[in-house]
């Protein structure tokens, strides 16, 4: 029995992970077949199969005015249930057991999550435990609160405790037996192949036969044309016995049904095996209604998900057309370069001796340094105010995409004002990126360099200024650049490629440009990423840690072990 125990509590667990908040179709239904079966998995199967050999919990349940609670203190014959005109008269279920077997009852063998309490009067929410001697030892009647109860904890409660039974009781009356609610409850015993009889209650003196005739088809109809009934006619004069109990004949023949369940070890273990057997068949239809519940709410999350990660591509796309287009070359960054090596006069020189520039570089330039940091600091800053633009309307973009639908509106609803905007950190998260890859292009540019180094060191650029010209050729193309702007942004790449090349040789310089490029794509890119990950996150809010492969894998462990340790 241990390894049914076990899959159980896997499939309990598996359950207890699964979340179904989103306004879908399937929701409803998921919702109410997880926690139904969860419910049945803590309050019956595990302590049941625990201990197969306590008492039988027969569980009394039926619409309102059914006669539920007078029909225990009949059975009993004592008012251990209020019984009475107000409905609902039973709002805290009463369980009467004989004293030999309270202590199962009591310490919380079955439904362990409702408090138990005693005496005369139940108090607060929960169980009340009565009792009795009248009551046959391993039997435990239990009146529950009516399954159509205006207050929805007490119709909820009583599918709870109708989930808990070894057996149920089901009472309904000559007027009420063909409502649609009691039917409901009945098809589902009958799925879960539930023991169960039928109580029909207040039948008018002489239509007993009419009455049950009429049920037994509509049972028949129904799938269960097995399911005993047991008529109780009113008493003479149309009202039970002035002491409100029901008087003994006409409960004779349910008694003897009750007795007979306990009569001795074989009809009490096929009363367990039944619905036992029954119940934990019924998982895996009752596992598929959740299953695809849960596919449904993976289903919407992804494309949640795929909407947000479509707004930050394309922004990172359109980004990356900017970076190579020049766009990033023009104002200041023009003028800081241009100022020391950005004229014609300059460029003619550096022409004329790029072919002897590895032997007399040093005679080329005049011996100004390059004002490297100013250009650097343009281009950095230029490139910040790019990506925050960008990655303002990839967000903008990813909102509007999600609430076009209630899925997205929903998730949206715990998120963090401002989640249409980029992160608070978003600047100084870029700022070390650029940091980083400033620091990044200038190892490079010393790795690559070796002994031509010297010759940067002459052309008075020194590793950092090598470092600007590689960054400026990142940014060479000029498709953003426009009118003047565009001459002068050529002019500005070609001299860095130009001393690039004096420096390393026109292979070289590719390689560099081409590394140091893909290096900022990939930065970016983890900048952006970032920036996304709150979507993500509220997406993954929406989830449960199984899928449906999950719970369709634990029912099925559960089948199996069922198979091979049912008790015989």
């Amino acid at each position: 029995m241990a390894r049914l125990l076990d899959a159980l509590t896997t499939l309990h667990r598996a359950l207890g992970a699964v979340e179904l908040s989103l306004p879908l179709d399937t929701a409803p239904a998921g919702v109410q077949a997880r926690d139904e079966l969860n419910g049945q998995i803590e309050d019956y199967l595990l302590p049941r199969l625990a201990r197969l050999d306590a008492p039988l919990l027969i569980v009394l349940g039926g619409s309102t005015g059914a006669g539920k609670s007078t029909i225990t203190n009949s059975l009993v014959g004592a008012d251990v249930s209020l019984a009475g005109v107000l409905r609902p008269s039973t709002r805290t279920p009463v369980l009467v057991c004989h004293p030999d077997d309270r202590e199962w009852f009591s310490t919380g063998g079955v439904l362990p999550d409702l408090a138990r309490s005693t005496g005369e009067h139940p108090t607060g929410s929960g169980l009340h435990l009565v009792v009795h001697e009248r009551v046959p030892p391993g039997l435990g009647l239990l009146d529950a609160p009516d399954i159509d109860s205006v207050e929805l904890a007490n119709h909820e409660l009583a599918a709870q405790l109708l989930g808990a039974a070894d057996a149920w009781l089901f009472v309904t009356t000559a007027s009420r037996y063909a409502d649609a609610v009691p039917w409901e409850y009945l098809r589902r015993a009958r799925d879960r192949a539930v023991a169960m009889a039928i109580a029909i209650n207040r039948i008018p003196v002489g239509a007993a036969t009419t009455v049950t005739s009429h049920l037994d088809e509509m049972l028949h109809e129904n799938g269960l044309a097995d399911v005993p009934t047991f008529p109780i006619e009113e008493s003479p004069g149309g009202a039970d016995l002035l002491d409100g109990r029901i008087g003994p004949e006409a409960l004779a023949e349910l008694r003897t049904w009750l007795e007979g369940l306990v009569a001795d070890d074989a009809s009490r273990a096929a009363i367990v095996r039944t619905t036992l057997d029954g119940v934990l068949h019924s998982i895996p239809a009752r596992v598929d209604v959740v299953e695809d519940a849960v596919d449904a709410q993976l289903q919407a999350i992804a494309e949640l998900r795929e909407s947000s990660v479509e707004a930050y591509h394309d922004a990172l796309a359109a980004l990356d057309d900017e970076l190579g287009n020049g766009v990033l070359l023009r104002g200041e960054v023009l003028d800081r370069w241009r100022e020391h090596v950005g004229t014609s006069a300059f460029m003619e020189r550096l022409q004329r001796g790029v072919g002897r520039v590895r032997a007399r570089i040093g005679s080329i330039l005049s011996g100004r340094p390059v004002p490297n940091e100013a250009a650097q600091g343009q281009l950095e800053s230029n490139l910040a105010s790019l990506v925050r633009s960008h990655a303002d309307r990839a967000a903008l973009a990813t909102v509007t995409a999600w609430e076009s639908s209630e899925v997205g509106k929903v998730t949206l609803s715990s998120a963090n004002r401002g989640i249409d905007r980029p992160t608070a950190g978003l600047d100084d998260r870029l700022e070390r990126e650029l940091v980083d890859w400033h620091d990044a292009v200038l190892q490079l540019v010393q790795d690559r360099a070796g002994n031509k180094l010297a010759i940067a060191r002459a052309l008075t650029l020194g590793v950092n200024g090598v470092g600007v010209a590689v960054m400026i050729g990142v940014f060479s193309q000029t498709g953003g650049v426009t009118g003047a702007e565009a001459g002068v942004a050529a002019g500005t790449a070609a001299v860095g490629q130009t001393l690039l090349t004096a420096v390393f040789g026109e292979n070289a310089v590719r390689d560099l440009v081409r590394i140091a490029r893909d290096d900022l794509r990939l930065r970016l890119a983890g900048v952006f990423e970032v920036e996304r990950s709150r979507f993500e996150s509220l997406a993954n809010s929406r989830t449960g840690t199984v899928d449906g492969q999950q719970l369709r894998d634990a029912a099925e462990q559960l089948m199996r072990a069922w198979r091979d340790e049912a008790p015989t």
